[in-house]
């Protein structure tokens, strides 16, 4: 008797852990790797040769980081999961800054959520000016001296473009997000998309000059899945 008793709490205590080990696997959150292929986009710098600001931006010469944040393409790219089968909170995100440094805006997309205040921040040694005409988004910030700091905001769901009514060639795009899984893609293509809880999601790819990509796809606990993606014009 004492012998089966001594089974029948093995068999139990060798249950219970199954159960517990299938509880953690369960709560394992998944991740979404892979990398972005698109064709190849060249950016110029733009000089703006006004008659007002042609002297002053003249001396102003972008440093190496400059260039790279312009010239890469593969950072305009924004990865986003949408939950289709489970509601999830999204909270606005702290710190979203976009500068206009060298006649440029910096980054040229942000990705954001609703509720999130964006700072926009004149880092030239020129006025800058910056505004929205997108339905839902208008606003107009006035012309701005270096280091002003002005803050807007954004609610409205999707592409906010922006533009500069002083440097014609300016132009960024604010991309509000009803999702807290996003990222920014790698300046080499890849990206990695980790948390994510298990459930079925829409997968949407943005580039601003191409055609966005989107797929449905289901992911389960603790599974790391390699998705390609190829954007084209």
């Amino acid at each position: 008797m004492k012998n089966l008793t001594n089974v029948l709490v093995f068999v139990v205590l060798i249950f219970l852990s199954a159960s517990s080990m299938a509880d953690e696997d369960e709560d394992k959150s998944a991740a979404i790797s892979g990398t972005v292929f698109m064709p190849q986009v060249k950016k110029e710098r733009r000089t703006f040769r006004g008659r007002i600001y042609r002297n002053r931006l003249a001396t102003a010469k972008p440093s190496k980081n400059d260039n790279e944040t312009l010239q890469s393409s593969f950072i305009d790219v924004i990865i986003s999961a949408q939950p289709l089968s489970f509601r999830t909170d999204t909270k606005p995100l702290p710190d979203a800054k976009i500068l206009q440094l060298n006649a440029a805006f910096v980054p040229h997309v942000l990705p954001v959520t609703p509720g999130t205040e964006v700072q926009f921040i004149n880092r030239d040694r020129f006025f800058h000016n910056v505004f929205s005409i997108t339905p839902g988004s208008r606003f107009n910030i006035g012309r701005k001296p270096t280091d002003v700091v002005e803050r807007r905001t954004i609610t409205k769901i999707g592409e906010i473009k922006l533009f500069c009514d002083i440097h014609a060639q300016m132009n960024a795009v604010i991309l509000c997000l009803s999702t807290p899984f996003f990222t920014r893609v790698h300046p080499d293509g890849r990206y990695h998309l980790p948390d994510l809880p298990k459930g079925l999601y829409r997968i949407k790819v943005y580039h601003p000059d191409m055609q966005e990509v989107s797929e449905v796809i289901e992911i389960k606990a603790g599974e790391s899945l390699i998705r390609n993606y190829n954007l084209s014009r």
